[in-house]
C-alpha cells in the first residue's frame, strides 16, 4: 500500500466530505480518515433534518462549487422559510448515502473509517506524518480540533453557556399543524408550565413527523412524550424510537488561525480581500437551560470568511474547515451550520491543492 498522500482530511462530516472531494478533483492524492464507521458526521447521524446556512435572507444560495453541488444532490424540496431564515429540508439517510457515493467514486480519493487519529509527527513547523502516512498537508474537519490537540497547537473552545448540546429525536404521528407561532405556542406553553426544559420542533420531509431538539436529558424524553400525549391536542398518538435519541454537540473546539473571525465581523457583514466563503446565518447561541439568543445580520447582508481563517497560525501545512474554523465563540455560533461547513470545506480543499502545487516540498 502506498504510504504517501498529498492531503489527509481528518473528519468526514459535511466539511470533510467536501474538502476531500475538492482536493482529489484538483489532482491531489487524498485520504479521508474518521473514527466513525461511515461518513456523514452531524449531517448524517445527529438526527437533524434541515440544512442551514446555505442561503441569504432572500432565499438565494450564497456559495458555488462542490458544496452547492452536494446540497442540490441531497435536496428533495425547495428551501423553506423558518422565521427570518431559509433552510433546506433533507433526509439524513440520503446525506449518508451521497457521502459514501462521492467518496467511493472520486478518483485520487480513498478512505479509512473506524480509524482514530494517531502518531502525528511535526518537523520544522510542518506535519510530516500521521497514521503511518507521509503527508503534504492536513485539513482538520473534526469539529473538535483533534489534529491541533494532538500536536499542541493553540485552540479555544465553546462551552455550555453559548453552545449547549441538544437531545435530538424524531417525533412521529403528530396530527397537529405547526405552521404558525400560535400553533407552536399551543404546544410549548403547556410544556413550560409543567416545568419541562425547552423544546424546538422542526417539520421534516416525512408526513406528520417533526425533528425535536430538547434542552433536557435523554432520560426525560419518555416523560415528555407521555405529557404531550395526555395534554396537547394532536399529539395523542405521538411516539419516538427511544433507541434513536441522540445527544448532539452544536460546536466544540476551534483552531487559532492566521485570522480569527469575530462576532463583530459577522454582524457587520464584513468583507475580506481573501474571502473564500459567504454566510448570512445569525449568531445562534444556546445556554444549558435551552434558552436561545439570535443576533441577526442587517437585512440583505452577508459576511465573508477569509482564507486566513482556514489556515492554522502555528503549523504551515495545517488547514481548517467546518466547526474547527478559526472563529471566536460568537462567530462560530453562525459559521458552524452545515451550509457554511460545506462552503469552508470546499474552500479548504481548493486552498490546500493550490498550496501544494506551489510548494517545493510536495
Amino acid at each position: 500500500m502506498k504510504t504517501r498522500v498529498d492531503i489527509a482530511v481528518i473528519g468526514s462530516g459535511a466539511a470533510g466530505i467536501v474538502a476531500a472531494v475538492c482536493a482529489a478533483r484538483a489532482g491531489c492524492s487524498t485520504l479521508i480518515l474518521d473514527s466513525r464507521s461511515a461518513p456523514g458526521g452531524t449531517g448524517g447521524f445527529s438526527g437533524i433534518t434541515t440544512l442551514c446556512g446555505l442561503y441569504d435572507d432572500a432565499g438565494k444560495i450564497l456559495n458555488d462549487g462542490f458544496g452547492r453541488e452536494f446540497a442540490q444532490a441531497v435536496a428533495e424540496s425547495a428551501p423553506v422559510k423558518m422565521g427570518k431564515v431559509f433552510v433546506l429540508p433533507y433526509r439524513p439517510e440520503k446525506f449518508r448515502s451521497l457521502a459514501e457515493e462521492f467518496i467511493s467514486t472520486t478518483p485520487n480519493l480513498r478512505a479509512q473509517f473506524n480509524t482514530p487519529l494517531a502518531d502525528v509527527v511535526v518537523h520544522g513547523g510542518r506535519i510530516t506524518r500521521l497514521n503511518g502516512f507521509e503527508v503534504g498537508a492536513v485539513i482538520d474537519c473534526t469539529g473538535t480540533a483533534e489534529v491541533a490537540r494532538a500536536i499542541g497547537a493553540e485552540t479555544f473552545a465553546t462551552d455550555e453557556t453559548t453552545q449547549a448540546s441538544a437531545v435530538i429525536f424524531t417525533l412521529c404521528k403528530v396530527w397537529k399543524s405547526l405552521t404558525t407561532p400560535a400553533d407552536m405556542a399551543q404546544v410549548l406553553l403547556p410544556l413550560a408550565r409543567a416545568g419541562f426544559p425547552s423544546l424546538n420542533l422542526q417539520a421534516s420531509l416525512e408526513p406528520q413527523t417533526f425533528t425535536a431538539k430538547f434542552a433536557g436529558l435523554a432520560e426525560q424524553v419518555p416523560q415528555l412524550i407521555a405529557f404531550l400525549r395526555a395534554n396537547v391536542r394532536g399529539f395523542e398518538q405521538c411516539e419516538t424510537s427511544l433507541d434513536k435519541i441522540i445527544t448532539a454537540h452544536r460546536a466544540g473546539r476551534m483552531i487559532v488561525g492566521q485570522y480569527v473571525l469575530t462576532g463583530e465581523d459577522v454582524l457587520a457583514g464584513r468583507k475580506f480581500p481573501d474571502a473564500v466563503a459567504r454566510c448570512a446565518w445569525p449568531i445562534e447561541q444556546w445556554d444549558a437551560n435551552g434558552a436561545v439568543r439570535f443576533r441577526y445580520l442587517s437585512p440583505g447582508t452577508h459576511y465573508e470568511i477569509p482564507a486566513r481563517s482556514l489556515r492554522a497560525a502555528q503549523v504551515e501545512n495545517l488547514f481548517i474547515a467546518g466547526k474547527t474554523l478559526s472563529a471566536d465563540v460568537d462567530a462560530i455560533a453562525s459559521a458552524r451550520v452545515m451550509g457554511c461547513c460545506l462552503a469552508t470545506g470546499a474552500a479548504a480543499g481548493n486552498l490546500v491543492a493550490d498550496y501544494l502545487k506551489s510548494s517545493p516540498l510536495r
